[in-house]
């Protein structure tokens, strides 16, 4: 995990992130914030935040629902967007709307006299300032609890896998890895996001051998390894979705990059894979598959760290 320094800038802040409905930027919920330049000084390293869904037409779809740290930001290839690392990201256990409980007023309204001059919010700005009793109070109301800290849980027991997965592949599916930015490609190149989820719904267990994964030390999960088909760095559109990559164990996997003999056809729905005269057939990874495999199991979460 990525490191920073607190500093006396740290601010809490809104961001706004659509999840009911398509966005023209590039962001990863929880793992990734993509921001124009023009709010690059109204947001910091360790400034602490809480997601808004907001939209204008539709009352419905104005809430919070998430909360963070800012982490790492860095300049897009064309320095006119930037990219923010979202740490310790949180999906709050429901959603919050917009308004005061009582009806009368909204949220951040609340202490509004330490960030601005007028008791309603920006609603246009996608990063704004959120006093400190706002933020409490929003905070309190997402994850129902009185006494939350500094330390924010992580999404390891938060975030839906297979919603994570639908909105990933939708986004990769005609992607060419080299035009996202280049602390989303960092993300994407150690697994963050789809691979994590692949490994919770599959499990440990290598789809050309049957090789079962050890126990990690000090973790709760098993140890298996990625492998893209089409390799990431061929820019392929499509390379990062889950129905390209494979779950194998350390050996299989050495032996596909490193072996004299490997290949797949795709049959369909199937993947036939030959490595050094060990034949198989497996179903591809696609939505679907997991789907099924999800269904048979008890709800799960995953991290995006």
């Amino acid at each position: 995990m990525n490191t920073f320094t607190l500093n006396s800038s740290a601010m809490k802040i809104i961001l706004s992130q659509r999840i009911d409905f398509s966005s023209d930027y590039d962001d990863i919920p929880f793992s990734v914030y993509h921001f124009p330049k023009r709010y690059r000084n109204q947001i910091h390293p360790g400034d602490r935040f809480i997601y808004y869904q907001g939209n204008r037409h539709q009352k419905k779809h104005r809430y919070y629902f998430g909360c963070g740290v800012i982490g790492s930001i860095e300049a897009a290839e064309s320095y006119d967007h930037f990219y923010a690392q979202i740490l310790e990201g949180t999906k709050f256990s429901n959603t919050v709307p917009i308004n005061l409980p009582s009806g009368l007023g909204f949220l951040e309204s609340l202490g509004y006299e330490q960030v601005r001059n007028r008791p309603n919010p920006p609603w246009q700005s996608s990063i704004r300032k959120v006093s400190d009793e706002a933020f409490s109070e929003i905070l309190r109301l997402g994850l129902n609890t009185p006494n939350y800290g500094t330390e924010a849980s992580s999404l390891e027991s938060q975030a839906d896998i297979m919603a994570t997965l639908k909105l990933l592949n939708a986004r990769y599916a005609a992607t060419v890895p080299d035009k996202r930015g280049r602390l989303v490609q960092r993300l994407l190149d150690r697994g963050s996001g789809v691979t994590n989820a692949l490994k919770a719904i599959l499990g440990a267990t290598c789809q050309i051998c049957g090789w079962k994964g050890f126990r990690k030390k000090n973790e709760d999960r098993c140890f298996i390894e990625a492998h893209h088909l089409v390799q990431v760095a061929d820019l392929q559109e499509g390379s990062l979705c889950t129905e390209n990559i494979i779950l194998v164990c350390p050996n299989c996997h050495r032996e596909i990059h490193y072996g004299d003999s490997f290949s797949v056809t795709i049959q369909g729905e199937f993947l036939e894979i030959s490595l050094s005269g060990h034949h198989t057939r497996i179903r591809r990874n696609t939505i679907q598959l997991l789907e099924e495999k999800f269904q048979d199991q008890p709800k799960k979460t995953m991290s995006f760290s």
